[in-house]
């Protein structure tokens, strides 16, 4: 790493590109929408968590560097086939929102749960999350969700008589509630909450965890850009406050925004509430329209992948070193990849 440290961008770049064409068919890198521009560039597909997920599982390439967060890299390593391998260029890049439920105390709560309300709940984890909380829903015939699918996940629970035990993003799950006219019929709680005791009349309990990067925005922020543009639509991530997407035009996933602008007619103005690189890469892609970022909000766990780090990770590839991947236990694997696929079937 020395090394690379004293190399220009331009000369990292150069490296860059040389290995993917030396590596050819058999390296895939994904890289996700919050991505920095110098990681951007080298994609080979853009998109949000799961969608990169499932593109890695079907590509031919024996090598996928995951340009994301951990826990994305994590599922594309459940997806993915045993001849695979995949990296991710920055080890440390974790997500917060994921570290709000850890196992041991998802299965606490989960063990409250069930001594005061046996056999009434089904565990949902949002794909946010570590992968041995997606094996255990997987375990307790749950399921994972995106910020797509999320309610249609809530509603087949609902509809098979069952309650919703959500984690670990309380306003995704509070949004989706609203959404589904629940609001009333839900419940927070967390690991040092002794909340499920007392949930008898809570269709839905959703676990207390936030994403900062979705936090920062605000109601004013959104009134404010209304009085600054005439016209202007505001569309938001459902990871932020409920009183923020109430007061917004719309909410959605990274890639329905993305779709939503650029579907939307040439001249029209857009204020997003999400991660400030994808925004920005929003408004450089549409410049017949107005895209403006509702606050600036960076993801710093995206932002920790360099260039450096990823040349690092291709130099790893090209020598064939191969102890640095991204590795699970089986049984996580396969009890995670129930939830998944019970999610996918449908979706």
């Amino acid at each position: 790493m020395a090394e690379l440290n004293r190399l220009t961008d331009e000369e990292i770049d150069r490296r860059i590109g040389a290995i993917k064409a030396d590596l050819g068919e058999s390296l895939f890198i994904p890289v996700h929408h919050y991505q920095r521009d110098e990681i951007v560039q080298f994609a080979d597909y853009t998109g949000d968590s799961l969608e990169l997920s499932r593109v890695s599982a079907e590509t031919s390439a024996r090598h996928i560097v995951f340009c994301g967060v951990y826990f994305m890299a994590e599922i594309a390593r459940i997806l993915s086939t045993e001849e695979k391998h995949v990296f991710i260029p920055n080890r440390s890049a974790g997500c917060p929102l994921a570290d709000f439920a850890f196992l041991n105390d998802v299965q606490f709560v989960w063990e409250m749960i069930q001594e005061h309300h046996p056999g009434e709940y089904v565990p949902v984890s949002y794909v946010n999350s570590h992968a041995d909380v997606k094996a255990f829903c997987g375990r307790n015939g749950g399921f994972t969700c995106t910020s797509s699918n999320v309610q249609k996940v809530f509603e087949r629970v609902l509809k098979e008589g069952k309650r919703v035990f959500f984690m670990p993003d309380r306003n995704l799950g509070i949004n989706t509630a609203i959404s589904l006219g629940l609001e009333n019929e839900s419940s927070l709680v967390d690991r040092f909450d002794h909340g499920p005791m007392n949930v008898r009349d809570s269709r839905i309990i959703v676990w207390n965890g936030f994403c900062s990067v979705h936090t920062v925005f605000r109601v004013h922020q959104v009134r404010a850009w209304r009085k600054k543009i005439e016209n202007v639509r505001v569309i938001v991530h459902p990871e932020c406050d409920p009183e923020v997407v109430k007061a917004s035009d719309g909410s959605g996933s990274t890639s329905k925004i993305k779709r939503t602008v650029e579907d939307s007619p040439e001249g029209s103005a857009w204020v997003i509430g999400t991660e400030l690189n994808f925004v920005r890469r929003l408004e450089r892609d549409n410049q017949n329209k107005v895209v403006e970022p509702l606050e600036e909000s960076v993801c710093a766990d995206m932002s920790k992948i360099r260039r450096r780090d990823l040349l690092a990770t291709l130099m790893q590839v090209e020598d064939n070193t191969l102890d640095n991947q991204v590795t699970l236990p089986d049984e996580v694997m396969r009890d995670a990849r129930k939830a998944i696929d019970r999610m996918l079937q449908i979706s």
